[in-house]
């Protein structure tokens, strides 16, 4: 497939690649892509790490007080979010376990 072999090669994309490793697997993936779920699975847009790379703010540190603020820091550290990531994970975990 050509759109694979260009994905494999492409230097662009390495945030996106670590959701999705294959074009078959994003493909496959039954998502409704939100502005904020683009943001987080690209690395580009409102996170103050990529903000301040582009030196539009001065410093990419999350409000929480923990980090820098990037994709990974919000999905998978931030205090802020926390409550709200554990009401997620539990509601895919009724989603997957079955009846």
């Amino acid at each position: 497939m050509t759109w694979q072999k260009e994905w494999e090669t492409t230097k662009n994309g390495s945030t996106t690649k670590e959701y999705f490793s294959t074009v078959a697997e994003r493909l496959q993936t039954k998502i409704n892509f939100t502005q904020n779920l683009r943001t987080i699975v690209t690395g580009h847009g409102n996170i103050k790490s990529y903000l301040h790379r582009f030196r539009i703010i001065e410093a990419p540190d999350c409000p929480c007080g923990n980090g820098n603020q990037t994709a990974e820091h919000i999905l998978f550290e931030c205090g802020i979010l926390q409550e709200e990531r554990e009401r997620l994970i539990a509601q895919w975990r009724r989603r997957t376990s079955g009846p």
